[in-house]
């Protein structure tokens, strides 16, 4: 069993509860303030994962054909109305569940360069510090959400195991197969949907995050692509 996956899963579904719980006890005002110490933890990762890049140019073309792509599907409204039928009768926080926020949660928790960097290390290496140490902002993300929106953030750690341990067993039947470049151009890729949803926590720029998820699918052919013409 992957330990650093299961514990990172483990820390949203708590904070999710925990959050839930002590919604009523923590004023509005608190989690306001702590959502922008929220985005900035998570922007400074995305910078971290960032800097792993070896070749920058297959990374932004992932990320600038990937969004156009997924803002011409109107990605991230349909990842929002399939998610809210999913939870549509789940009992939610004092304020509602606000799908916007809950998309953010979602791609946060689920698609964010650190996770998958981490899923990735303990599945070539069986290293699981880097997922151990993300499972502490991930705790605090997941209360801070649930005061809000209730448990309901809790149930995002069922996808988020599914998705991670999925990422946890490809890695360890193609990790072999793939090269550095081909590891950190995602892992970089990841970074820049994580910086954007630090800005998008903060409320400093909205950025639609679901819709640059295809260039977690395009960045790996591409940054092969762009090796095999000798760059």
């Amino acid at each position: 069993m992957p330990v650093g996956v299961t514990v990172n899963c483990l820390a949203v579904l708590t904070g999710g509860i925990l959050g839930g719980w002590l919604g009523r006890y923590i004023p509005i005002k608190t989690t306001e303030r702590m959502m922008g110490v929220l985005g900035l933890c998570s922007f400074s990762i995305g910078v971290l994962n960032l800097m792993k890049v070896e070749s920058a140019p297959p990374v932004i073309l992932a990320v600038l054909l990937g969004y156009f792509l997924g803002d011409l599907a109107d990605l991230e409204k349909r990842i929002a109305w399939i998610f809210g039928k999913i939870f549509k009768k789940v009992p939610v926080g004092k304020s509602g569940l606000d799908m916007d926020a809950f998309v953010m949660a979602v791609v946060l928790f689920c698609a964010s360069g650190f996770g998958i960097f981490g899923v990735l290390t303990e599945g070539l290496s069986g290293d699981s510090s880097v997922l151990l140490s993300k499972s502490f902002l991930d705790f605090f993300t997941a209360l801070i959400f649930a005061v809000t929106m209730g448990m309901v953030i809790g149930l995002i750690a069922v996808p988020q195991y599914l998705i991670f341990l999925l990422l946890f067993v490809a890695a360890r039947a193609v990790g072999g197969y793939l090269a550095q470049e081909e590891i950190t151009a995602f892992v970089a890729c990841g970074g820049i949907l994580t910086m954007a949803a630090g800005l998008r926590v903060a409320q400093i720029k909205y950025i639609a995050i679901g819709n640059m998820v295809p260039a977690l699918i395009l960045v790996i052919p591409l940054s092969y692509w762009w090796r095999s013409l000798g760059f």
